[in-house]
Formats: C-alpha cells, structure tokens, sequence
C-alpha cells in the first residue's frame, strides 16, 4: 500500500496567519488581564477550535452578556453591524479577516446592482450580507429571482464549487441575464484543486483531511468524486473508514482549514495499519 500527498493542500496562508493572530491575540489577553473571545468559528475546523479552547480563547456571537475584552474577528469576517457593536462596548478588536475577503466586502459595498454567488448559510456570505444586504444566488434555480436583460455584478464565494458556478453563469445566460463576476475562486482553493487533479491520476482513492463544515474540504472531496475515485472526508484519525485500508495506493489531501499536526495523525493512522 502506497500514500500518495498532493502537492499542494493543507493551511492557506490566510488560515495561518489567522492562527498566528489568535494565538497572539490570547497572549496580548492574558498580559492585559481581560478575557479573549473569536466572534464565530475562526476556521471551519474542530481541531483548530480546539486548539484555541485550549489556549483560553471562548467563542461568542456577540458582544452580548459578555465581559469586556480582547475579540479575535473570524477569518470569513463579520458583518459591519456586528463589528461596530464590539467596538462600541469596548471590546478591543484583534481582526484575523483573511485579506481576500476584506477586499470582497469593499467590491460589494462599492458594487452596482450586486449579487452574491454562494451558500446563504456559509459564513463567508453570512459576513457579506452583513456588509450589505443583496440577492444571493445558490444555484441555477435562484436566477428566476433576477431580471432579464439586465446587468449585476456578482462577488463569489471563495471556495464555491468551480462547476457549480460555471452552471450557475452558464444558465445566466441562456436567460438572458448579463452576470460580471467581481472576484473569482479563492486562488489558494484554485491551487489545491489543480493539484488534486493531477493526483487522482495516479491514486485508487482519496482521502481529504478537513472538517464536513469547511467548504473547500467538502469541494476536494466531490471533485475527487467527480473524477471517478471514491473520496473520503476524514476530520480525527480515529474515524478513518475502513473502506480506505482496502485500497493498494491513497491519495492524500487537505482542505485550506487543516492543521498540520491533523494531517500527519491521519496519514500516520493510515500507515500504522500497513506496518509502516
């Protein structure tokens, strides 16, 4: 049995810096004596969060009910209502926004006629509409909600599925909708996909390490499925499937919210069983 690793995956940039700034922030925290707080899920990982649980670092919604301190933004940003009511309170702002979706929040606010190209529940869109409240395009089906013959320009959520939006602008078309896309697919998510391309070339399966919520996990697991592999989305190495010893060759892979230290405990598990 043979692991193959895909020549790029794991923590994006963004997502580390993210970390770095969280794990700072809690130091900054505890020298001030106050209570450090990440407003929402900083990443879409349970191993990440557990890893901020253990460095004291609480998750919270809102300022509400809580006492004042040191709040870590969440790399998929929050809404501006939400922003100014922690400052407001007094609450001292450590903002670990990945910088693509900083500059998405300012094309949207600055947009003519805009829409959202995305999951209405991720939290990346949850942000944005929080920026500014705009139509928000799912799937193809949504399109009916627009107006043909007209013009929108669309920002795109960063790790939306590649041929979902290519459906989606497809179908805008033969409607007779013009869409100008201000942004395109994060190019970190762009990057591992490519090179999960070039690797199920080679593997008879693939095992994508990351969290079932984080979207560009989920992306690299149905991609792999869309080329003909059986994919498995493994977020703790006790849960690997069986399945995935039965395999002679295994892909590996990582979506952009996976910890290094998750990654090499899953691809060790897997060699554990083949004696290696």
């Amino acid at each position: 049995m043979k692991i193959i690793e895909a020549a790029s995956y794991g923590f994006c940039s963004g997502v580390r810096s993210a970390v770095d700034k969280a794990l700072k922030a809690a130091e900054r925290a505890r020298s001030l004596g106050l209570p450090c707080y990440v407003c929402g899920s900083l990443v879409h990982s349970r191993a990440v969060a557990d890893m901020l649980s253990s460095a004291g670092i609480m998750e919270i919604d809102s300022p509400d009910g809580h006492e004042k301190g040191v709040v870590i933004i969440r790399t998929h940003g929050i809404g501006d209502g939400l922003r100014h009511s922690f400052e407001e309170t007094g609450f001292i702002i450590e903002d670990a926004t990945c910088p693509v979706l900083l500059r998405n929040a300012e094309l949207l606010r600055h947009a003519g006629n805009p829409v959202l190209i995305g999951n209405g529940k991720h939290s990346e869109i949850m942000g944005l509409l929080g920026c500014r409240q705009v139509p928000v395009i799912e799937g193809p089906d949504d399109l009916d909600a627009l107006t043909s013959g007209t013009s929108y320009e669309a920002v795109i959520q960063t790790t939306l599925s590649s041929a979902l939006l290519d459906e989606i602008l497809h179908q805008a078309d033969v409607k007779g909708i013009y869409i100008r896309c201000l942004n395109s697919i994060c190019g970190a998510s762009a990057e591992r996909r490519r090179a999960l391309e070039e690797l199920v070339l080679s593997v008879d399966a693939v095992v994508v390490v990351g969290d079932e919520e984080s979207a560009n996990s989920a992306e690299l697991a149905a991609l792999a499925r869309r080329k003909g592999l059986p994919s498995y989305l493994v977020s703790d190495p006790d849960m690997i499937p069986d399945a995935v010893f039965h395999y002679n060759t295994i892909g590996l892979t990582a979506g952009a919210s996976a910890p290094d230290q998750l990654i090499e405990a899953v691809k060790g598990r897997i060699g554990e069983y083949y004696g290696r």
